[in-house]
């Protein structure tokens, strides 16, 4: 059996939680942080998947994150994009 692609989330609102769902539910992904500048919509999603709450430097460093979900706020998505890629990671980046 192979072992899981780690995955953090950027943005908990109403797209991170269809993204952060889906990707917990996947059999080959695991949904191991979610940051967002809310505490409250993060730490909902992170109980119901499993992830941890994280900030986005410490989700950017752990060298076991191989991509990144960006789903925070339209105007966040090129800074945070940018960022993950930076990082080595890569970047599904949502859009509506």
């Amino acid at each position: 059996m192979s072992q899981k692609h780690q995955v953090a989330l950027i943005g908990a609102g109403r797209m991170g939680q269809i993204h952060g769902r889906n990707a917990a539910r996947h059999p080959d992904l695991a949904l191991r942080y979610v940051i967002d500048t809310d505490a409250s919509p993060a730490g909902a999603l992170a109980a119901q998947t499993g992830a941890q709450i994280a900030t986005l430097s410490d989700a950017l460093g752990d060298r076991a994150v191989k991509a990144v979900v960006v789903a925070s706020s339209t105007d966040m998505h090129l800074e945070h994009s940018l960022a993950s890629i930076q990082a080595g990671k890569a970047v599904l980046c949502e859009k509506p």
